[in-house]
């Protein structure tokens, strides 16, 4: 089974998004190959002309949903639970925009890593993944190309939570098909390296015919602000809606000097994908569940970052040794475990794969097109 650019095509949602919400597009290898180069079309054109966010733009944290925004959410949700080995990942397009990237002086535990805030430009469209990369989509790309991962290669395995001695340890026998704890094909995949990462972007490409790669730092955080300035996209106590944290489920394995929500989420390791409210651009999982690799080298802070949204690589004193997870906060990874915000980052090597209790793991997420 081969796929081509003609079998990746996309089709409208029309989730009644406010009007901050971009067109939502879902990429599926059904319909005849007119349509479906019809489809692949459109999805390039509402990248070309869609409008972007701006800066200046405030954008609310979303709160409680009601039951016609739940609707919404179980209807994108499913975008994302297909069985069909033949889908890509669902995708949306994204606008460009500008937007301050990094954290203000004055947030409630901000790390030194966050800093200096810094205004960035998003200067070309672009489509994003609207999950997290599963279990089941992994799986495709290793049964056909025989990819062994970097722990399996190495015997070393993945890093895991010891519950009883309340520590991290490499485990050999732990990794993205045994990490510990039960997974069903529509969970993230865990312990996998950016190595990995880079191995399965590679591989999508050439099965489909388009171009995908990690998004970069500053394309992350973007998408995951999706318009606000606050240190979420999520009120502050509306946590257990919308993200897979550190809640009251976690008392049984928790460290003492972890903070618990005081909510709880239901799920003390990985939750399948789409289980919780999707952001204002209707992306799931942007903060908790599992750490997502992005394309930039690790940097010390902000100081001289990109100003265009490019990964910031070697220059500037990048260590390309450890490269940047997002969806957690702070430098420590000791620290992961109850703390969530948009602009939290954390340097891991490019082979390295851990497995964490909440919110959950890193592993390979956003894919742009």
């Amino acid at each position: 089974m081969t796929l081509n650019r003609e079998t990746v095509h996309c089709t409208s949602l029309n989730a009644p998004y406010d009007a901050y919400q971009p067109k939502n597009l879902l990429c599926s290898a059904r319909g005849s190959s007119v349509l479906r180069s019809c489809r692949f079309l459109s999805l390039l054109l509402s990248l070309i002309f869609s409008q972007g966010i701006h800066a200046s733009e405030d954008v609310l944290p979303r709160g409680g949903q009601n039951a016609k925004e739940k609707a919404v959410t179980q209807q994108l949700a499913q975008t994302c639970s297909t069985t069909d080995a033949k889908l890509a990942p669902a995708m949306v397009a994204i606008r460009p925009g500008r937007f301050s990237m990094g954290s203000p002086e004055n947030e409630k535990d901000r790390q030194s890593d966050e800093g200096p805030q810094h205004v960035v430009t998003i200067p070309n469209p672009f489509a994003i993944s609207r999950c997290e990369i599963t279990v089941g989509q992994f799986k495709q790309f290793v049964q056909e190309t025989n990819h062994r991962t970097t722990v399996e290669e190495n015997g070393k395995g993945c890093f895991v939570w010891n519950v009883d001695q309340k520590t991290f340890e490499q485990q050999p026998e732990r990794n993205w098909k045994n990490p510990g704890f039960a997974q069903t094909d529509a969970h993230p995949v865990v312990c996998v390296s950016w190595d990995d990462a880079q191995a399965y972007v590679k591989w999508l490409s050439h099965r489909t015919g388009a171009v995908y790669r990690l998004p970069t730092e500053a394309e992350w955080e973007y998408v995951a602000r999706a318009g606000t300035k606050t240190a979420r996209y999520y009120q502050d106590d509306k946590q257990c809606d919308y993200a897979n944290g550190a809640g009251q489920e976690t008392k049984s394995i928790a460290s003492s000097d972890w903070t618990l929500a005081e909510c709880s989420d239901g799920h003390v390791y990985t939750a399948p994908v789409a289980s919780f409210g999707e952001n204002q651009f209707g992306l799931f999982d942007l903060l908790g569940n599992v750490w997502e690799w992005v394309e930039d080298c690790w940097h010390e802070n902000y100081q001289g970052a990109p100003t265009d949204g490019s990964a910031w690589k070697e220059a500037d004193g990048g260590d390309c040794g450890r490269r940047v997870v997002r969806a957690v906060r702070g430098t420590s990874i000791l620290r992961v475990c109850d703390r969530l915000t948009v602009t939290g980052s954390s340097p891991l090597g490019p082979t390295s794969a851990w497995v964490f209790v909440l919110p959950g793991l890193f592993d390979v997420l956003f894919f742009v097109l």
